[in-house]
C-alpha cells in the first residue's frame, strides 16, 4: 500500500474513533438531561410558558418565612425530611382578582414540566396559609406521584436543584366542570388563559445530602392546619 493512502487511512480510522467516543450532544451524566443535570436547551416549563409577558402586576408579591427567594429550602419541606409544605405569604394582589391557584414546578434534566404542588379556587381574601396547609383551595393533581398531594421535592440526583412556586391571579373562577378529575396542569394552564391579571413567583433551590436515597417514600396525603385569611 502506498505510504500517502495508509496516511489517509490511518487520519480516517482516528477521526471514526473520536466520533465514537464522543458524548452525545445535550445529554448529561447518565445519558439523559443537559450538561449536569440541566434541562436540555429549548427545554420549556409549561407553567412559565403560561405567564403573561409582561406581568401586568410587577408588585404582587409571593413570599414565605421560612425560605428567602432564591434561598436554600430547608430540608424539613422536602421528601429528605417531614415533606411538609412551606408556610407561605402574598401580598399586592391585583385589582379584580376573584381568585387565585398556586402550583409548584421544577424542569427535570430531561425538559419534563414536574408538578409539585397544585392548589386552585383559592379565595382571594385567603393571603397566608401555614405549614401543612391543604384546605385552603381545591387540590389537583401531582405528576410527581401521580396523586392529590404534595409531592416534596426530592429530585433525583446529586447538585441543586431549583423549584418555583407560582401564584396566579385570576380575573374569575375556572370553568372547570368539564375537565377530567382530578384536576391536573393540562386542565388548569389552559383554563386560566385570557383571566390571568398577573403572577407572583418564589424560586428556591434545594441540594440533596450526600448519600441520599433516590427511593422516594410513598406517603399518605396529609391535612394540615386550616389557611388564614387577613
Amino acid at each position: 500500500m502506498r505510504p500517502r493512502l495508509l496516511a489517509y487511512l490511518t487520519l480516517a480510522l482516528g477521526f471514526c474513533a473520536l466520533l465514537a467516543a464522543a458524548p452525545e450532544e445535550g445529554k448529561g451524566k447518565g445519558g439523559k438531561g443537559g450538561k449536569g443535570g440541566e434541562p436540555p436547551k429549548g427545554s420549556i416549563d409549561q407553567v412559565a410558558a403560561a405567564k403573561p409577558t409582561p406581568n401586568p402586576a410587577p408588585n404582587f408579591t409571593l413570599t414565605s418565612p421560612v425560605v428567602k427567594e432564591g434561598g436554600n429550602l430547608p430540608a424539613e419541606f422536602t421528601g429528605d425530611g417531614d415533606s411538609a409544605s412551606p408556610p407561605l405569604a402574598w401580598s399586592n394582589l391585583p385589582k379584580g382578582t376573584q381568585s387565585l391557584a398556586l402550583v409548584i414546578h421544577h424542569l427535570d434534566p430531561e425538559g419534563k414540566t414536574k408538578i409539585y404542588w397544585l392548589m386552585y379556587d383559592i379565595d382571594p381574601k385567603v393571603t397566608t396559609v401555614g405549614k401543612n396547609a391543604a384546605d385552603f383551595g381545591k387540590m389537583g393533581m401531582s405528576t410527581v406521584h401521580n396523586r392529590v398531594e404534595y409531592a416534596p421535592p426530592h429530585s433525583k440526583g446529586p447538585g441543586a436543584k431549583k423549584y418555583v412556586l407560582t401564584l396566579f391571579a385570576l380575573s374569575a373562577k375556572l370553568d372547570l366542570k368539564n375537565a377530567p378529575a382530578p384536576i391536573t396542569s393540562e386542565s388548569l394552564l389552559p383554563a386560566m388563559r385570557g383571566k390571568i391579571l398577573g403572577t407572583a413567583d418564589l424560586t428556591v433551590i434545594y441540594t440533596r445530602p450526600a448519600g441520599a436515597s433516590d427511593d422516594e417514600e410513598k406517603k399518605p396525603a396529609r391535612k394540615g392546619p386550616s389557611a388564614r385569611g387577613e
